[in-house]
């Protein structure tokens, strides 16, 4: 969901077709979609930055990389969607401001703001949960395993120990 890569293709193609409308004279309120689109792609590379960030650097991680990527490439490609993201809200704004105005900018900051607040009540928050499920279940398999494993050993004691009784020597 959040390879970065991936991402930015979507925010760019969104943001292509926003430009081309603007030039064409459309209004603000005329790709609407495009820009909830576009946003929605901003968000999730902000998330994906953010969740980068996060994970833990280590060494097995670094030497077995999940999905053919490591922890420093993952970063390096959050890191250059950022900045393709951030040059094209600045290319937005100078769009949206001198086409429609400086009051259309702020409707988009609003249209924005809104799009991030659903994707985070909804999408992040699915996936947090799907993530502290995951992480349940591991922890639970773990103790499930340790524990038969010393059912294990015991029992193997007992069988070893009734196998081969200790010699009586009264």
């Amino acid at each position: 969901m959040f390879d970065p890569v991936t991402l930015i293709g979507v925010a760019t193609t969104a943001f292509k077709g926003i430009k081309a409308a603007v030039e064409m004279g459309r209004e603000i309120e005329d790709v609407v979609g495009q820009l909830s689109q576009w946003a929605g792609a901003i968000a999730d590379i902000d998330k994906a930055e953010e969740l980068t960030k996060k994970k833990k650097k280590s060494l097995f991680k670094s030497l077995i990389p999940k999905g053919g990527k490591t922890v420093e490439q993952e970063a390096m490609e959050a890191y250059v969607a950022k900045k393709k993201a951030r040059e094209m809200r600045d290319e937005l704004r100078q769009l949206i401001s001198y086409s429609s105005g400086i009051k259309a900018w702020h409707e988009f900051l609003t249209i924005e703001k809104q799009v991030r607040q659903e994707r985070q009540e909804q999408v992040y928050a699915e996936l947090e949960r799907r993530q502290k499920l995951k992480e349940l279940m591991l922890t639970t398999m773990v103790v499930v395993l340790a524990v038969a494993t010393a059912i294990g050993i015991v029992w193997l004691g007992i069988e070893i120990k009734n196998a081969h009784p200790a010699p009586n020597y009264r």
